[in-house]
């Protein structure tokens, strides 16, 4: 298990200005400006109105630098009765650095995980399990994390199975599993069906009005890309794209659909997730 001294030299209690951006999450499609409490290498704390869930995706924009990526909700890490103020999240795009701050590495130790013997609270099934740094922040304030349990055959909630590593008692009346969410999960999947990968390639956009711009793409993918374009588009427009962008009169366009556009803009330029149309 990871000391809570050894984790105290990986994080920082810095208040940042943020954007989240849910899409298909337990609280729906949604966007809240808010702050970082606390940051470390891979993730942060940060303080959220909005009720995610566990393994959510959620984009987070930098408000100062305009930095930005996206996010797994590990869980929560302060309750109020009810009510999750904070939230454990850490970022899923490798070597992104979303906060503008440089971290000391891990101390003392191999890799980047951590690890403890947990147990499932629906069967008490117990085995060790790796962690991250966000995960094992989740568990020291909450209790749980979420896990699959192959016992049980679905996700369900894990804690220590060391009762006196627990911060708190857990009652015969609260849930073991959280609420499954298949339509979302469907929702979700069908918006993820290509692999995305972090590029950034010089791309030509030239909408139905003739206007053209050439930008650089946020991501790409086999079945499209996402990239910030100061023209103005709307959901369900015709675009032709060259990308990567080779010359400066392309010969050979690959149509796209406008089927994302952010809801804010910075510097004049506003994010779209466009698809290829075969």
């Amino acid at each position: 298990m990871a000391e809570p001294e050894r984790r105290s030299t990986e994080r920082l209690a810095l208040r940042i200005p943020i954007r989240v951006i849910g899409f298909a999450t337990a609280a729906g499609d949604f966007t809240e400006d808010t702050e970082t409490l606390v940051v470390n290498q891979g993730g942060a704390r940060i303080a959220l109105q909005h009720h995610v869930a566990a393994d959510d995706s959620i984009r987070i924009v930098n408000l100062e630098s305009h930095a930005e990526a996206e996010f797994r909700v590990v869980g929560p890490t302060r309750l109020e009765g009810e009510h999750v103020s904070e939230w454990g999240v850490e970022c899923t795009e490798s070597g992104h650095n979303v906060w503008g701050v440089e971290l000391p590495p891990p101390l003392a130790r191999e890799g980047n995980d951590a690890g403890a013997l947990l147990e499932c609270r629906a069967c008490h099934t117990q085995g060790f399990w790796p962690l991250t740094l966000m995960e094992v922040e989740v568990l020291d304030s909450t209790g749980e994390i979420n896990r699959t349990c192959s016992k049980c055959d679905k996700t369900t909630y894990w804690t220590y199975a060391d009762v006196s590593r627990r911060p708190r008692e857990f009652s015969a009346a609260e849930p073991v599993a959280p609420k499954p969410r298949e339509a979302e999960v469907h929702k979700f999947v069908e918006r993820r069906k290509f692999k995305r990968m972090m590029l950034k390639l010089p791309i030509y956009v030239r909408n139905q009005k003739g206007e053209e711009e050439v930008s650089k793409t946020d991501n790409v993918s086999k079945g499209g890309v996402a990239v910030p374009l100061e023209m103005e588009l709307q959901v369900g427009d015709l675009v032709s794209v060259e990308c990567p962008h080779t010359s400066e009169v392309p010969d050979i366009l690959q149509k796209a659909e406008v089927r994302y556009r952010a809801t804010f803009s910075f510097g004049g330029r506003r994010l779209y997730g466009l698809m290829y149309i075969r």
